[in-house]
């Protein structure tokens, strides 16, 4: 046997089937994402009576909703997968920015609508995913070779480095915030509450470790499905940042640093998009 035909059964060996009860969870996932696209992306004036708690103001729902927005591709896609490789680099992070957001909910629970079915939805949508996600992280990973082994589709060593560094520090930032929101109620682009700063920090530790998490992979094939997120943020922030841009101070410095980093980031993915459609048109199996 060949050396090529040696390193193919390895590699074959390192794919593991996406067990059903995943499938189903990105189900109840995808029905959790819905009910706050339909109500915070859609509606941010509504929060008082549609939302786990009144958000004022509008703008600040209006952000959290394009984070919701962004986020529904991505437990709708692994549906159609076919390997756990392919889906590994959201699992840990989602399970990570529900934690956060389960945290923040405690830490303020006087803030919430408790007893509403919002709330109920709220609650049940970031006290579930922890768990469950780890549980099925274990049962996949027990049956999977290692994060970042048997690379067959790598990314550019410029572009892997970028999304480690860039996630760590966004990752960084956001937990700093979190323990600390009095630093962006004094900075911010709008008026925070504490309740607002990490229910947005928990969404940017999300995105950072996943950035982080694709840099670990290093493999444009596990990390495809994962991109679409990353990609659309800055579409539907911007669009919802428009919506309500007389609420916006524009001049903050905090705001456009925060927007040219998932813009740079989204342009490079893109980028790794074209770049592999091109070479698989050229019938290069390597990044196919």
């Amino acid at each position: 046997m060949d050396m090529d035909r040696v390193a193919s059964a390895s590699v074959g060996s390192l794919e593991t089937s996406i067990w059903w009860p995943l499938r189903a969870w990105m189900v109840v996932e995808i029905v959790f994402g819905l009910a706050a696209i339909v109500t915070i992306f859609l509606d941010p004036s509504g929060t008082a009576t549609n939302f786990a708690w009144p958000i004022k103001p509008d703008v600040m729902a209006a952000t959290l909703g394009a984070f919701y927005a962004a986020s529904a591709i991505i437990f709708i896609l692994p549906l159609f997968a076919r390997t756990w490789q392919q889906v590994r680099s959201m699992v840990i992070p989602t399970a990570l920015c529900s934690t956060a957001m389960l945290l923040a909910t405690f830490i303020h629970w006087d803030k919430f609508s408790v007893g509403t079915r919002p709330f109920y939805v709220w609650f049940a949508s970031y006290l579930l995913p922890p768990p469950i996600f780890a549980a099925l992280y274990w049962w996949h990973q027990r049956r999977s070779a290692p994060v970042g082994a048997g690379i067959t589709h790598p990314l550019p060593g410029m572009v892997r480095a970028f999304l480690r560094v860039n996630g760590l520090i966004l990752t960084g930032i956001a937990i700093v915030l979190f323990a600390v929101p009095a630093l962006l109620q004094q900075s911010g682009p709008w008026q925070f509450t504490p309740l607002t700063v990490r229910t947005l920090c928990g969404w940017l530790i999300g995105v950072g470790l996943m950035q982080t998490w694709m840099g670990w992979e290093g493999d444009w094939r596990r990390i495809r499905l994962a991109t679409t997120m990353l990609i659309i943020l800055p579409v539907t922030l911007l669009f919802q940042l428009v919506r309500y841009r007389d609420e916006v101070h524009w001049s903050n410095v905090a705001l456009w640093v925060l927007l040219a980093d998932i813009v740079v980031v989204a342009l490079i993915l893109m980028v790794l998009w074209v770049t592999a459609t091109s070479r698989t048109k050229r019938g290069d199996p390597a990044i196919s």
